[in-house]
């Protein structure tokens, strides 16, 4: 009886170790979040009407690469999982002007939305519109705010944890002397963050990988691009998220040949 007794708490401990490991490992996420842009739109003829299969392009500026799609029977194209930066739409079909608008700006998290309408064909070959004014997103009732790269890139920051910089959108303050952030007085235990789409949260702690003394695991600010931070009314993609959901995207390449080299130094004496 006793050698049965010894098994079976063996098996127990065994199996409470499997859940255990299995709970530790298990993303706070959900699996696809939004670390890119999107831009969508209608094209259509100058009276209004659906102009099918018209090619349109989407041009990375910041890296040369182009993309090409289609609009469908109800006009409608559909340009997913862009990274942020500068990109350029032209649209063009057999018989109409191609038309072209500049100066698009993707964030992370953004839809934007670019319509355009084709002329018919005349002497001039194409038509190039020039995006001066902020594009309104209306696919979205989220509130949220981007912090830019210029932002990340050029405001000291003493911790050098490029996540303090949520404490420059509306609602959010320091949650104690945690570490934490706090969204419209929520713990800051209950935010979201991720980057690159992947979970950054300890799953343990249930805060921002990195923060706690004994886990030294962070992001350089000089690898993030930008990052938004949603205080409210988020997509449900952003699940176990009550309070501020962060989210992050890391620099990518360009055409040009760069980098960085920088030297931390903290003294007690040097510091103010």
């Amino acid at each position: 009886m006793r050698l049965g007794h010894l098994k079976t708490d063996r098996l127990c401990v065994f199996l409470l170790a499997l859940l255990t490991f299995a709970f530790l490992l298990k993303p706070q996420l959900g699996g696809a979040q939004t670390a890119t842009g999107s831009i969508v739109g209608t094209v259509n003829d100058p009276k209004g009407l659906v102009v099918s299969d018209v090619s349109v392009t989407l041009k990375d500026i910041d890296t040369g690469t182009e993309s090409l799609f289609s609009t469908n029977a109800a006009d409608l194209y559909v340009a997913p999982y862009l990274q942020p930066g500068h990109y350029e739409v032209t649209a063009s079909k057999s018989g109409f002007q191609t038309v072209v608008h500049k100066n698009i700006i993707v964030h992370v998290g953004d839809t934007l939305t670019i319509d355009m309408q084709l002329p018919l064909q005349t002497q001039a070959t194409s038509i190039t519109v020039t995006e001066e004014a902020p594009i309104l997103e209306t696919t979205s009732n989220s509130q949220s705010q981007t912090v830019s790269e210029n932002q990340v890139q050029g405001l000291p920051i003493a911790t050098r944890r490029w996540e303090n910089f949520v404490l420059l959108t509306p609602a959010v303050t320091t949650d104690g002397t945690s570490g934490l952030s706090s969204f419209r007085g929520i713990s800051g235990l209950y935010n979201g963050n991720s980057v690159d789409g992947a979970n950054n949260s300890q799953a343990f702690f249930s805060e921002a990988r990195g923060r706690a003394i004994i886990v030294t695991y962070v992001y350089s600010p000089d690898s993030i691009r930008e990052f938004q931070v949603s205080s409210s009314n988020y997509s449900a993609e952003f699940g176990q998220a009550a309070g501020g959901v962060v989210n992050a995207v890391t620099r990518s390449g360009g055409n040009e040949l760069h980098g960085d080299l920088f030297y931390n130094l903290r003294y007690p004496d040097l510091n103010a």
